[in-house]
Parts: structure tokens; C-alpha cells; sequence
């Protein structure tokens, strides 16, 4: 494994121990290298947290690649996946930790932000062949995604996530149930009870 690679690993296992406050010192000592080898490799703390925001995203976009280009899987199921992908390395992350990095770095919280709100075009494009092909009731979609957009960040509060002893993970996938199920009972499960 390339050093920056395990750079990366290591600033995740930080992030999970220590949140925002994890110091070189302690991802060199972690990665069993001296310091001077850390700062050749990455210049700062703020380096490593860039890092890994930058690569998972981009590992949550190379899922999304995989789910858009496969044209053996339904509509709806493409959609259902596509909210609640996770990075592939999810087990290392802790959610609750990223809203300490809005505090103790706000210029790469709006990384953050930004990659929860841009590039939603194929995900609008699959939503509006639902809606056409009637699978998908015809709903506004600036308000769906202002909805979800919202929901992932409001996950990323770890204040939330702790406050009602949930993982990002489950939160995710009970809110997409919420909006693609719905919360009323069919009529005739509702005349039983």
C-alpha cells in the first residue's frame, strides 16, 4: 500500500478516535513513521481531512457510475440504492464526527456541502424517467432533492445521529422508505386495524 494511501486510512482511524482534534504527531506515530515522512507526503492536518472528503466522494460517485451504467437493474431499485450508498470503507468512518469539522474548518465543511448538493443531474434525469414512465408519481423534484439534500446533512450533525442512537447508515434507508413508501398504510391494511 502506497503511503498516502495508508495516510488516508490512518486519518480516517484518527478522525473516528480523536474528530477534528487528531494531531500529525499522532497519525505519524499511528502509521509508524516520523514525522518529517508524514509532512513530506501530506503538508498539514487540514491535508488530511481534505483528503479524505475528497476520496470519499469520489468513491461515493464511482458507485453511483456503477448503479447509472447498469441497465439490468429496475428504475426504482436504482434509486433506492443511489440514497443510501455509503463510502465502501463505511465501517471506519463515524458520522457523528464530520459536523466538527464545520466548526474547526469551515472552508472544507463547504466541501462537504457542496458534494451532498451538486451533481445531482443523472439522479434527476432517472427520477424524471420514473415520473414518464409512470412508475414514479409526478412530485416536484427541486423539493425532493432540497428534501434529501438536507436529510444527508442533518445526518451529518452527529449531535443527531447520538441523540437517538442511530448509524448514519440506518438513518438513511429508514428516510428513503419514508419517501418512497410513504407513511400511511394501504386502505386495506388500514381497515384491519
Amino acid at each position: 500500500m502506497e503511503l498516502i494511501d495508508r495516510i488516508f486510512y490512518g486519518g480516517i482511524e484518527e478522525f473516528r478516535e480523536n474528530g477534528a482534534k487528531f494531531t500529525m504527531d499522532s497519525l505519524a506515530n499511528r502509521l509508524g513513521i516520523s514525522k518529517r515522512t508524514l509532512y513530506e507526503s501530506i503538508p498539514s492536518k487540514k491535508d488530511v481531512i481534505e483528503l479524505v472528503i475528497d476520496r470519499t466522494f469520489a468513491d461515493v460517485k464511482q458507485q453511483q457510475k456503477v448503479i447509472f451504467e447498469d441497465d439490468s437493474m429496475a428504475i426504482m431499485d436504482k434509486l433506492k440504492k443511489l440514497f443510501i450508498i455509503v463510502p465502501s470503507y463505511s465501517d471506519m468512518l463515524d458520522y457523528r464526527r464530520v459536523n466538527e469539522i464545520k466548526f474547526a474548518y469551515p472552508h472544507l465543511y463547504e466541501k462537504v456541502h457542496e458534494n451532498i448538493n451538486n451533481d445531482w443531474d443523472n439522479t434527476i434525469a432517472l427520477l424524471e424517467k420514473g415520473m414518464d414512465s409512470g412508475i414514479i408519481k409526478r412530485k416536484n423534484l427541486v423539493i425532493l432533492k432540497a428534501l434529501l439534500c438536507e436529510a444527508f446533512e442533518k445526518l451529518l450533525d452527529g449531535t443527531f445521529l447520538i441523540r437517538n442512537n442511530i448509524t448514519y447508515e440506518v438513518a438513511m434507508q429508514e428516510i428513503i422508505s419514508v419517501i418512497f413508501e410513504g407513511i400511511l398504510m394501504d386502505s386495506s391494511q388500514e381497515q384491519q386495524n
